[in-house]
């Protein structure tokens, strides 16, 4: 008869326990939750290591003080090189080159004024997807007409500036658009260019 008591007394406690569900059950994070705090917090999702290649190209406006006919509209590249140092920060060397021609009227000849910096520098993700770059380093003014060569030619100092967003990424392959500045200092002045860019980058 004890026993029978002792039984029907604790059904009640067996029936209200879970054994499915113990109290130390780790619970699972939300996938989703995780990638935006991660995002939130700057740490890509991505997996950036190695050697880092890539080119831009686009249209480009010129602008010089101090050096005749080298302002006006043409195309603009950019070629990069370098090594990534962590998920966010990657070591580039740069050859940025903007180009205008202008058509003299007196000989019909076409002239190619190009600008071209060679800077060392890198670039910061400050999100998974937007990025800043920078450098410094030399610079070479050149005005030549169409196949032939050089009718000037001189040297300066350069920098760079650019920002991207990445608008698409398949493993290491991130296709962006860009925006390029580029200001040089030379014997006779300035050349500054701004330049709109697809760009096509492998890390």
């Amino acid at each position: 008869m004890r026993a029978l008591v002792a039984l029907l007394a604790l059904a009640p406690a067996a029936a209200w326990a879970d054994p499915g569900e113990p109290e130390d059950r780790p619970i699972d994070p939300d996938p989703r939750a995780v990638a935006e705090a991660r995002e939130a917090n700057l740490e890509p999702e991505s997996s950036r290591s190695g050697l880092a290649i890539g080119v831009a190209l686009g249209p480009n406006v010129q602008v010089s003080s101090g050096l005749r006919d080298a302002s006006g509209t043409g195309f603009g590249a950019a070629f990069r090189l370098g090594t990534v140092a962590s998920p966010r920060w990657v070591w580039l060397a740069e050859l940025a080159s903007t180009h205008y021609q202008q058509l003299e009227e007196s000989t019909g000849k076409t002239k190619i004024n190009s600008s071209n910096l060679l800077t060392l520098g890198g670039q910061l993700y400050v999100k998974e997807a937007f990025w800043l770059r920078g450098g410094g380093g030399a610079a070479n003014f050149t005005r030549r007409v169409r196949n032939e060569d050089p009718t000037a030619s001189f040297w300066g100092v350069g920098v760079i500036g650019a920002g991207g967003l990445d608008l698409l990424r398949r493993r290491s392959f991130a296709l962006s658009f860009e925006v390029l500045t580029t200001l040089a200092r030379y014997r006779d002045g300035f050349v500054g260019a701004g330049s709109m860019q697809l760009g096509f980058s492998w890390y």
